[in-house]
């Protein structure tokens, strides 16, 4: 009951803040980077916890930023020592890795222990003939090693990011183009782009990895290069989509394809990016967004069509992320407007209105607290990250009308000032963090979700 007075004692200055805050529209923090700072399309950010880290290819810099308030951590940021940087990955031990032109082709290594203050480890080299800018890194259970893939001389390559060196210094030839990688166990599953095939990879020792087969799917399958892949639960199934607008299921274990058809979705255009929750794949194409239940991935089953209420174009690097629990999932697009859209996966209506941003939107993740969804736009001039709230719940809405607004402050203040212990009905949407009490957490996250700021 102490915390509950206490949080009474701020109501009367948390009332002017929302108002203030709420006047102004607020719903999204913008994270700003100093001038010129420019993303390719295929920049992703890092997160982890309530931390992101980015690189900007134009300063050659890696910059850190808070998810919560949108405040740079970091600065100054820090200097890369060579450029053309355009994804970053997480390793352990606060190791961030990240692929590309260092100054030759190498993986560049930060020590991001401390957000506010990042530092250099040191670069792994690649060698000649190799480009592994803007390919994506798979990392092993140990958090140690991890996973590229070169092209031209389509290679696959381990690298260890404790040692700075690579644990298979030859890499792995393959016999294809390859380009996303999938990581399951101890095999990795790479799209070839040349051949239109799964090529599979033996990595139970890094250190001398070896092909374990190739998947042969069925028609004229062709990837392009951002047809990622994602694996189920049972770690060894699968799956794709391809430019054909086909998704297939396959076994790591087995090489085989486990549906021989395949699944087509969508109406026109190309297979793009796809992400997986539990027994459900949500499958970009060039027009909208698939929802499948894949439980039996020898028979994949369409859930549902994303209802977007007009003609749409999920272009550059749009991902599509799914909410904690499955049910709800986000996705941004570039035409008609530059907008991030939420959907319910089962019937494929919007749960929330469109959200505009300023430049086009792409990589997109959703993360905590209060479900928030986080996107990297690009665009001409300046370019930034969008930090949105109010798209799912529970984030506060009291009254259900799908907005957390001044109409939901009185509500959500009855819920706060009530009886301890189980949360009163009609109050489970004031209980944010839902651990079953409407406390001093909620309270910050409903201001959080009112105003836009921590």
């Amino acid at each position: 009951m102490r915390g509950k007075r206490l949080g009474i004692m701020v109501w009367s200055s948390l009332w002017v803040l929302a108002i203030t805050a709420w006047a102004f529209g607020q719903g999204a923090l913008v994270v700003e980077f100093p001038d010129p700072a420019l993303f390719y399309q295929n920049t992703t950010f890092a997160v982890d916890g309530d931390v992101g880290y980015v690189p900007s290819f134009n300063r050659n810099m890696l910059w850190s930023f808070s998810m919560l308030s949108g405040r740079l951590l970091d600065e100054d940021g820090l200097v890369l020592p060579g450029s053309h940087a355009s994804d970053s990955f997480m390793f352990s031990n606060k190791r961030l890795a990240m692929p590309g032109w260092f100054p030759n082709q190498a993986v560049f290594v930060a020590d991001v222990s401390d957000p506010e203050n990042l530092k250099v480890i040191g670069v792994i080299e690649i060698g000649g003939g190799t480009n592994i800018q803007g390919q994506n890194i798979e990392i092993d259970d140990d958090g140690v090693i991890g996973y590229v893939a070169s092209f031209p001389n389509d290679t696959l390559y381990s690298f260890n990011v404790d040692t700075l060196s690579l644990e298979d210094p030859d890499g792995l030839r393959l016999t294809g183009n390859p380009d996303r990688i999938g990581l399951a166990g101890d095999r990795i599953a790479i799209a070839d782009t040349t051949y239109g095939r799964i090529i599979v990879a033996d990595v139970s020792n890094p250190a001398n990895m070896q092909l374990a087969g190739t998947i042969e799917l069925p028609g004229a399958s062709n990837f392009r290069s951002n047809d990622d892949i994602v694996f189920a639960d049972d770690g060894r199934t699968g799956f794709i989509t391809s430019q054909e607008r086909v998704l297939y299921s396959f076994d790591v274990i087995d090489l085989a394809v486990v549906d021989p058809d395949g699944l087509t979705f969508g109406t026109q255009g190309f297979g793009e990016d796809v992400a997986i929750y539990g027994d459900t794949v949500g499958a970009i194409y060039s027009r909208g967004l698939t929802f499948v239940d894949v439980s039996d991935p020898a028979d994949m089953q369409i859930i549902s069509e994303a209802r977007f209420g007009e003609t749409v174009a999920p272009q550059g690097n749009a991902t599509v992320e799914f909410t904690a629990d499955g049910t709800q999932a986000a996705m941004s697009v570039v035409y008609p407007g530059h907008f991030v859209y939420t959907f319910d996966v089962q019937t494929g209506e919007q749960v929330a209105d469109r959200f505009p941003v300023g430049e086009q939107p792409n990589f997109l993740t959703v993360y905590e607290p209060g479900e928030r969804v986080a996107v990297i736009c690009s665009g001409v001039d300046v370019d930034n990250i969008y930090l949105i709230h109010n798209l799912f719940g529970p984030n506060g809405d009291t009254n259900n009308d799908g907005d957390v607004d001044l109409e939901d402050f009185s509500k959500f203040q009855l819920c706060f000032t009530g009886p301890g212990g189980a949360v009163s009905p009609g109050c489970e949407p004031a209980d944010i963090d839902e651990d079953n009490d409407v406390d001093l957490t909620d309270l910050g996250l409903f201001v959080a979700n009112l105003t836009g700021a921590l």
